[in-house]
């Protein structure tokens, strides 16, 4: 069996780190967010596996990106902080999300 990740691990990591930054008590309102985001996560993961390189790559991508934001979202201290740094990646998940719920097809 390949070591190798593939779309449906980032996504289910994704959804956990979602849901851990939820469980922090200082982001107020973007725990529905972030809690959403992690249950259509789960929901679609199993349609987002890639065989093409460019759909991994679109996927480390993301998750490099997410633990970027997870750092500095653990620096802040309001949650408006968190909700300006979350928002333009928050833009980014969505069209994912979007372009797999709208697919006929399993993406392979």
């Amino acid at each position: 069996m390949s070591d190798q990740k593939m779309g449906t691990h980032y996504a289910r990591e994704m959804a956990a780190v979602f849901r851990e930054m939820a469980g922090q008590a200082h982001y107020g309102a973007m725990t529905d967010k972030l809690e959403q985001l992690a249950d259509e996560l789960e929901k679609l993961a199993s349609k987002l596996y890639f065989k093409t390189q460019k759909g991994t790559e679109d996927m480390q991508r993301l998750m490099g990106e997410l633990e970027e934001l997870r750092a500095k979202a653990e620096a802040c201290q309001e949650a408006s902080e968190v909700g300006s740094m979350c928002t333009p990646f928050f833009g980014n998940i969505e069209k994912v999300l979007n372009h797999v719920k709208t697919m006929k097809v399993r993406m392979t």
